[in-house]
């Protein structure tokens, strides 16, 4: 006779408890561990405060939970590819890479929480409780493995396990601070590359050196004339208006060209906005950035709102968004606006990190709201 399976109740609270995880770290992610409430986590899952102590005991149960399922996720990783991996201890050192280099498990919002609790004091003897461990562990199967390679290469007498295995896990730590701190738009491709070619340089008899990576896009830049930035006329619609409509797709609306260009079109015409529009040298549209001009009745000043930030995923990482924003920032300073106000997604860490480098600070004061007319 088969053992019965979970009942509903319990698959609810099951399902309940992990959405409760992902909420956590999402808000460690968005707000560090020192300024976290389950207030914050409870928005973010769309509960109420009380539901969360139903099924945790308190705020500190449910970060451990969530750190241990992290582990968790990383070790079964881990432990599948070495599974996978067969027997030759250069594809089992690539494999472990590869498993810490899955995108499910290295997604920016989880290293921030790796980094949450590894670099901040209070923190750091919870995280050694239930990660140093499998830290350990995975340590020493790294020093066994280029053991075993050192021991293939005859080069016992000129190279110590130990340091490469410290080597090749420093690595390992430094992409995933990169990560952090790039956001979705990390080059995962060219991490491997250079991981590779880590090891071919080190382990030459059982590592090829891996052939150039497809390069990535070039830097366009004012200065040289790869890039123009021009205030969109109603001579540029045509160009705009598909980079709007697939500014509206990301934000998951439904693909309509006709209402994106009737509505930038009228913003254009009726200068319900400014926008500026990123060319490359041949006039493609790259990508294009829209402010809506506000007045701040604290400061009696005029303001801007940055709405939309939009560059085509062909042409990112070549320095399109920035300049963009460069371009925001001079004409508010033309037309004597105290301010540039914006808004992201939490989760959209590559504009977090752009919006941050440029000096923009996150609102941790005051409260948005909305009210949605129908």
């Amino acid at each position: 006779m088969s053992e019965p399976g979970p009942t509903v109740s319990e698959a609810i609270q099951t399902e309940r408890r992990r959405l409760l995880i992902d909420a956590t770290i999402t808000a460690i992610s968005q707000f560090g561990l020192a300024k976290l409430t389950l207030a914050k986590i409870a928005k973010i899952a769309g509960l109420t405060a009380g539901s969360v102590n139903f099924h945790f005991d308190s705020k500190e149960s449910l970060l451990l939970e969530t750190l241990a399922f992290l582990t968790r996720e990383l070790q079964e990783s881990i432990d599948e590819a070495l599974f996978l991996a067969g027997d030759d201890p250069a594809d089992k050192l690539l494999a472990i890479f590869d498993a810490s280099l899955n995108p499910e498990i290295t997604e920016p919002k989880k290293m921030a929480v790796w980094y949450a609790f590894s670099s901040e004091t209070h923190a750091r003897d919870d995280y050694q409780k239930i990660c140093g461990e499998q830290d350990r562990k995975n340590f020493q199967i790294t020093r066994r493995l280029c053991e075993q390679i050192i021991t293939s290469g005859g080069k016992q007498d000129a190279m110590n396990p130990r340091a490469m295995a410290n080597a090749n896990q420093g690595l390992i730590d430094e992409i995933w601070q990169e990560i952090l701190y790039a956001g979705e738009g990390y080059d995962r491709v060219d991490a491997r590359h250079v991981y590779v070619s880590f090891l071919a340089s080190v382990f030459p008899w059982s590592f090829e050196m891996p052939s150039a990576p497809a390069s990535a896009n070039a830097a366009l830049s004012k200065k040289d004339g790869t890039l123009k930035i021009v205030r969109a006329g109603p001579e540029h619609l045509k160009k705009v208006s598909p980079l709007f409509d697939l500014y509206r797709q990301f934000y998951g609306e439904a693909p309509d060209p006709k209402r994106a260009k009737g509505f930038i079109g009228q913003n254009i015409r009726q200068d319900h906005s400014v926008v500026f529009l990123a060319l490359d040298e041949k006039g493609k549209a790259l990508g294009f950035t829209q402010l809506y001009p506000n007045r701040c009745s604290v400061e009696a000043r005029p303001f801007l709102t940055l709405y939309d930030l939009y560059v085509d995923s062909k042409y990112r990482k070549s320095g399109v968004g920035h300049e963009l924003m460069e371009e925001a920032r001079k004409y508010a300073k033309k037309v004597g606006a105290c301010r540039i106000d914006l808004e992201t997604d939490i989760d959209n860490y590559g504009a977090q990190a752009l919006y941050e480098e440029l000096g923009y600070k996150r609102d941790e004061h005051f409260y948005k709201y909305s009210l949605q007319i129908r």
